[in-house]
């Protein structure tokens, strides 16, 4: 996004003589980070033509640390807020353009690198927030209750999105042309909506009541969830008929299995071809929080699920978590960043009357075997069309969708 100020633009023109051939080279061949890429990319709208949105093939950005989604963000005082993300590596915040129109939705999800936008025309897409690649989904209205004529209704259920409790990916879109989406809703009848490459609409799917606190996809087209109390169930894609449901341990695409022993807030990460169960006590925040890790053990389903109880030894990676957002990448990659540490994005509000309040997202970093806990803090802005919003990991995904 280029600069209001005419001394920065001025600055930034000048650049716009740099010779391409050279940008270029450098650009395929040098730079391994996604926020110096994207940077680059900023900086004129020549070198943003000379530099396509997606990394030039064949080279390959090795793997990346995610970004933070704030809300909004100011690079100035004076510069009007736009949604930015806030990078560990460069420990900055920048804004990409391809969410201009981010003012206008709400972000619901995050996976792949992928962004779930809600607008209020209750129209769902999936946005690449770097290169600008964009998945147009079924429209949502008419298929979870929203058919009411009421436009206080439908304000008041698109600004808290109570209808979308989560939404998740099956896998990347950019590496997979045959992934699912699935949004989970919170309604008065439990139903669960599916889309996948192809369809024209979406397929609706009833279940007993159960609301995922927290979900995953765990083997081909498989979810395990957590719900409230530890209630556990199985969602199997795969196998599934339309509106087929078990409330037992058979048939459908809906299972419950016995509970498990939840104490705390529970995440579900994926590491090292394992699905990890973390339980963490926010006693106080940075200081006194305790966590507790267990691998999940799915070979006796759908008799139960093993939980196998495992110490402070990551093997070496660093966990971001966040519900339904959580991942995992090997500290060997990037070095000054300690391995077996878990990283938790928390928000402090300002109080205020006015719609658009001021808050803090506050990043934890805890390395487990240092029992050493830091904070950085980054300022932000929430506007009126997120009144319950969330902070969101989003790893930089610098490739094109398959097919193009």
């Amino acid at each position: 996004m280029e600069s209001s100020d005419p001394k920065r633009r001025a600055a930034y023109n000048s650049w716009s003589h740099f010779t391409t051939d050279i940008l270029i080279d450098v650009a395929s061949k040098h730079v391994t980070s996604a926020a110096t890429y994207a940077t680059l990319r900023g900086v004129c709208r020549s070198w943003r033509a000379a530099l396509p949105a997606t990394v030039p093939g064949p080279h390959r950005l090795p793997p990346q640390l995610p970004f933070l989604l704030l809300f909004f963000s100011r690079c100035r005082a004076d510069d009007p807020a736009h949604p930015a993300f806030f990078s560990l590596t460069s420990n900055r915040t920048f804004a990409l353009r391809h969410l201009a129109d981010g003012h206008e939705s709400i972000c619901i999800g995050s996976c792949y690198g992928w962004l779930f936008l809600l607008f209020p025309d209750f129209n769902l897409v999936l946005r690449n927030p770097v290169t600008g690649d964009t998945i147009r989904l079924p429209p949502l209205d008419g298929t979870i209750g929203l058919a009411s004529p009421d436009p206080f209704m439908r304000n008041l259920l698109f600004e808290h999105h109570f209808f979308i409790h989560r939404a998740i990916l099956s896998s990347d879109p950019s590496a997979d042309c045959d992934f699912l989406v699935a949004l989970f809703v919170d309604t008065a009848t439990s139903r669960c909506l599916t889309w996948g490459s192809g369809d024209r609409l979406w397929t609706i799917r009833e279940h007993p009541k159960f609301v995922p606190q927290e979900i995953i996809f765990y083997r081909d087209r498989r979810c395990f969830a957590i719900g409230p109390n530890g209630d556990c169930a199985i969602f199997d894609f795969a196998s599934a008929t339309v509106g087929g449901s078990s409330s037992g341990g058979g048939g459908g695409f809906f299972m419950r299995v016995p509970k498990l022993p939840v104490l705390g807030t529970p995440f579900l990460v994926e590491s090292a071809g394992n699905v990890w169960l973390v339980m963490v006590n926010f006693t106080t925040p940075g200081k006194e929080t305790e966590f507790i890790f267990c691998r999940l053990d799915f070979s006796r389903l759908p008799e139960k699920v093993m939980v196998v109880p495992r110490g402070f030894d990551l093997g070496g990676q660093i966990w971001f978590l966040g519900q339904c957002n959580s991942m995992s990448v090997a500290s060997t990659h990037f070095p000054g960043f300690e391995g077996d540490s878990i990283y938790l994005a928390e928000i402090n509000w300002y109080s205020s009357e006015e719609p658009r309040n001021n808050y803090t997202a506050n990043i934890w970093e805890y390395q487990l075997k240092n029992v050493i806990a830091h904070r950085r803090s980054v300022e932000g802005e929430r506007r009126v069309y997120s009144p319950l919003p969330q902070l969101w990991w989003v790893p930089p995904n610098l490739h094109k969708k398959l097919g193009e």
